[in-house]
């Protein structure tokens, strides 16, 4: 009877094991079905999320104005989600506009947009075994926001309205000004001429088509001739006084070239004698267009620096520090920019100072007259608190004078410095004079690289000479520029002549000068690449698109 039992025994564990085997195929089997269905679900998502990520990028470009969303922000999200190249089976049609996030949905706050993708079903097929739905929704969502990419960019210095163009120079301040009063122009004279003189008229509307000058002034007789030189110095127009002067005080009476009037902007009058010019520091503006303001003795070359606090360094490192990183704050314009001509920040409406502590938008600033020598020094060659100087720093992009990586040929206590040349990053055939104009040809002329060097940089521009005194100023603008001396003739394929360090006056005692060219906004690019650390975009600049959500 025994065997027969342990027989009986051995049926009921098959039985039990059998229904226990079953039991777990078919939990085993929902969970694979699972896993079948949930990877469609996520490569669905995987789609939308690219679809929403590209999308939002490509509708944040279009923002115009912070708030509600413009239509083209819009048209461009619901043009790149119809793309029949962008479609994910199963998807809902788009419809931004109705409200109803399953069928896509848009907003705009600042200068962020948000973008929901219209969601897409995925019907389960194994997964029905173990669940009474026939399958689920997948949607993705991103945000884009337009940032500054100014950031590390803005440095402690500042220019003053009328004087915020061109070849401008920051310098110590002690000792006379060196700027000349026109930009260098080519060509010249080893030796010049002793000739002072007037012009009249200083200007013409544009589009005269005949015009005549007349100078008066001293040691004029024997000048033979009579020369237009263009603010870019891109060309170049000689005149003959035929015969030469007889008369030291003049007058002498000349037509305008037709090449001056046809282009609009500053030249720049002189005198020849036999081959010799005038001096460039004598020569005399004349204006095709509207008239420009120029910048005083005043004012000329009596750019200082901004004392602005920082939260991570003590207070005698915060200039060079703000140098070598760029303004800790982020500046904004004041509200009341339009209307504040020759008043400080105190006690006025909107005013927001940085005193004893960074405070981001600060759009009052205090400055400081000339360079702190010092500071300059630690905070362009250098460094400070281990952080190497601004300028201590191989070239980029290849754009040293020999189209390489290299440094300056002179140096500063032994510092050869970044050598990057401003007409290394223009793209197309413009002088950098176009820059400076923002005409035509300088409009967007300069590639994204130039926000990579470290002589790239913005200045906040002040109302009044902020030069005279510790005072608190708005801000009315910023203005973009470069630190170098190159000519404003010069072009991508003809640098010209570049100094051994570039734009810094570097004696044994230190930085004596900083030289920068201030250039038209239009000149850069609209978008910049995004490279980390953008600040808020208060409006004004080039923008870097950022992905954030």
């Amino acid at each position: 009877m025994a065997p027969a039992r342990s027989r009986s025994r051995r049926r009921d564990e098959r039985g039990a094991t059998a229904v226990i085997f079953g039991l777990l195929a078919v939990v085993l089997f929902g969970f694979g079905a699972l896993a079948v269905d949930f990877g469609q679900a996520y490569a669905k998502k995987s789609l939308l999320q690219t679809d929403v990520d590209l999308a939002v990028m490509a509708a944040a470009s279009e923002l115009t104005a912070p708030g509600p969303c413009n239509p083209e922000v819009i048209s461009t999200a619901e043009e790149f989600l119809n793309k029949s190249e962008n479609s994910v089976p199963g998807q809902v049609t788009v419809d931004l506009g109705n409200g109803a996030k399953e069928d896509g949905y848009i907003e705009c706050s600042g200068w962020k947009v948000s973008l929901w993708a219209p969601q897409a079903h995925v019907d389960y097929t194994l997964g029905r075994v173990i669940s009474s739905e026939d399958g689920l929704d997948v949607q993705a969502y991103a945000a884009a926001q337009i940032r500054s990419a100014v950031a590390g960019t803005t440095l402690p210095f500042f220019a003053v309205d009328g004087c915020d163009s061109g070849a401008q120079t920051i310098r110590d301040s002690s000792g006379a000004t060196t700027v000349p009063t026109v930009p260098p122009l080519t060509p010249t004279s080893a030796t010049t001429v002793n000739a002072t003189f007037t012009i009249s008229p200083t200007s013409v509307p544009a589009g005269t088509t005949s015009a005549q000058i007349t100078l008066t002034g001293s040691q004029l007789k024997d000048v033979d001739a009579v020369t237009f030189t263009g603010a870019a110095a891109t060309d170049h127009q000689p005149v003959t006084v035929n015969p030469p002067s007889s008369s030291n005080s003049g007058p002498i009476t000349v037509t305008v070239p037709s090449a001056v009037l046809a282009a609009e902007g500053v030249w720049y009058v002189r005198v020849m004698k036999a081959g010799e010019y005038s001096d460039t520091s004598d020569a005399q503006p004349f204006t095709v267009g509207d008239e420009r303001l120029y910048c005083d003795d005043r004012n000329r070359g009596n750019f200082g620096t901004l004392d602005l606090p920082r939260n991570d360094t003590n207070s005698g490192s915060w200039l060079a520090w703000n140098m070598i990183k760029g303004i800790q704050p982020s500046l904004a314009t004041h509200p009341s920019a339009p209307s504040i001509a020759g008043w400080t920040c105190d006690h006025q409406p909107g005013s927001v100072e940085s005193v004893h502590i960074p405070v981001d938008g600060t759009n009052c600033v205090a400055s400081k007259p000339g360079l702190d020598r010092a500071a300059t020094n630690d905070g362009l060659i250098t460094g400070s608190g281990g952080l190497p100087g601004r300028l201590d720093a191989n070239s980029t992009s290849n754009c040293s004078r020999n189209q390489d990586d290299g440094r300056t040929p002179g140096d500063v206590n032994g510092k050869h410095l970044n050598d990057d040349l401003l007409t290394c990053f223009i793209t197309n055939g413009a002088h950098i004079g176009d820059l400076v104009a923002g005409n035509s040809v300088g409009t967007q002329a300069l590639s994204a690289d130039i926000f990579a060097s470290p002589r790239f940089l913005w200045l906040p521009v002040l109302a009044s000479d902020a030069s005279n005194g510790t005072k608190s100023w708005p801000i009315i603008r910023f203005v973009p520029g470069f630190i170098t001396d190159q000519d404003l003739a010069a072009t991508r394929t003809s640098p010209g002549t570049v100094s051994a360090l570039n734009g810094i006056d570097g004696r044994p005692s230190g930085v004596e000068e900083v030289r920068v060219v201030l250039f038209s906004e239009n000149a850069l690019p609209e978008f910049a690449p995004a490279r980390g650390g953008e600040g808020e975009y208060t409006g004004t600049g080039p923008k870097a698109l950022v992905l954030v959500e």
